[in-house]
């Protein structure tokens, strides 16, 4: 805009450029405060607004973004008609606070960004276990709710055990309002006896099936097939199949950690609406995930007389699992069971700064059995030393564990087979083993 002067007289004017309009603010819209790797440019844009001196979004200025390390693209940018400009920052190759400083018509601002090193960071996350910590976790447990509520019958059919008659139940109840299905089979016994519950905790996210389970109980229990009443879990946002029909519990999906809850709460259902079951003790046995959920149920409930576990994950703060999270935070896809689970909702935004060091801490710590084996009932644990899903370091740590507090044979045994994978069958003496521990728990060594 221009403001005509005059000269005098009659003659012309001359026009004179008017001040441009000076801001008087930048505020940071959003970019502020990311963390990213040294080197490497923030996820997103930094985006800042100036303002006039009434407030109001100024059009048409020029913003100059300079960095006290790293480079801006664009440097220079023409705010649009809401008054904003944006710029995208790569961060300088030091580790540490770094600084962007904003300019545009004599105001200025300053961004901030974090350039982190992947080692520095996973030292703090995986530095060791407090007691400040643990008590907060056995807290946080003691605090939940693992009462079977709203129980059904889904489906109620006779079923062959390996020849031994059984009733079939799949049932669904409430765990703090989310529906949780699972499968309970009582053997047809004519005598009185109470018989105990065995849980079999699974492996993968992918749900289980409840005829592959019985046929593995079968096979590995041989004459014992019908001494216990079992008790199959699905865990949440995963299916329960049974014959050409599937039940979905609901999520979201928590691996290890509330897989715990809705087992838990699926024991009580059946200690609850089950006379031929023993309501006084348990056995839970686990594979691979199901190994790390068999393990936490037997530190969370005392009414768990022994836990067996193959290749199961007992802690998620050895090297191997921080191995696992230095792929995640450098974008590698790591297919195992959970961690998926892990990346989106602790790793990958604890590193984005969206989750707390607390709250991932504490995800991780809450996962770990042998940050917890005080509390564990008597434990047997197998491993093969070629495992290529589940480190046999996982089983090397809580071996580890139970040294350090005194604790071995008969409360606990761990078995590493030479070349064994994460297939039972590649441990041939692992069945033995297991069934010599299970009649010990039973008092039936003699027999």
């Amino acid at each position: 805009m221009a403001v005509l002067v005059s000269c005098g007289g009659e003659g012309p004017t001359t026009p004179v450029p008017a001040d441009p309009p000076r801001a008087a603010r930048i505020d940071v819209v959003s970019g502020d405060g990311q963390r990213a790797l040294a080197g490497s440019r923030l996820r997103e844009p930094v985006v800042v607004q100036v303002l006039d001196e009434q407030e109001q979004p100024l059009s048409g200025v020029l913003v100059l973004f300079i960095p006290d390390h790293g480079v801006t693209v664009p440097t220079t940018v023409g705010t649009g008609p809401d008054g904003r400009a944006a710029t995208h920052w790569t961060l300088g190759s030091v580790s540490g606070l770094q600084t962007l400083a904003v300019t545009a018509s004599g105001a200025s601002i300053n961004v901030r960004g974090h350039a982190v090193s992947v080692e520095d960071s996973l030292d703090v996350l995986f530095a060791p276990a407090d007691d400040a910590e643990l008590s907060a976790v056995r807290a946080d447990w003691a605090s939940r709710d693992f009462s079977a509520a709203g129980g059904m019958v889904e489906l109620e059919e006779p079923f062959s055990l390996g020849g031994i008659p059984t009733t079939l139940s799949v049932v669904s109840h409430l765990v703090e309002g989310i529906r949780h299905y699972g499968a309970i089979i009582v053997p047809d016994r004519d005598d009185a006896d109470r018989l105990p519950i065995m849980v079999f905790a699974h492996g993968g996210d992918d749900g289980v099936s409840v005829e592959e389970t019985l046929f593995i109980l079968t096979i590995a229990l041989g004459e014992m097939r019908d001494d216990f009443v079992y008790v199959i879990p699905s865990f949440r946002d995963e299916p329960l199949e049974y014959g050409d029909r599937a039940w979905r519990s609901d999520g979201p999906a928590s691996p290890w950690d509330r897989d715990v809850d809705d087992a838990l709460a699926l024991v009580n259902l059946a200690m609850e609406t089950i006379p031929q079951a023993q309501n006084d003790r348990y056995f839970v046995v686990g594979a691979s995930r199901g190994g790390g959920v068999a393990m936490l149920m037997g530190i969370r409930d005392p009414r768990i007389a022994g836990v067996i576990t193959f290749f199961g994950p007992t802690d998620f703060q050895n090297e191997w699992a921080r191995d696992i999270a230095s792929l995640l935070v450098r974008g590698v896809t790591v297919d195992l069971p959970g961690v998926e689970y892990l990346r989106t909702s602790y790793i990958v935004p604890w590193w984005a700064g969206e989750v707390s060091l607390q709250d991932a801490r504490l995800a991780l710590i809450r996962r770990s059995p042998v940050l917890f084996v005080e509390d564990m009932p008597p434990l047997q644990v197998h491993h093969g030393d070629a495992d290529g899903v589940v480190s046999v370091t996982q089983a090397e740590s809580m071996i580890r564990a139970m040294e350090e507090i005194g604790r071995g044979a008969p409360e606990f045994e761990a078995y590493i087979y030479p070349g064994g994978t994460h297939d039972i069958t590649s441990m041939p003496q692992a069945i033995p083993h297991g069934l010599a521990f299970l009649r010990g728990l039973l008092g039936l060594d003699g027999e």
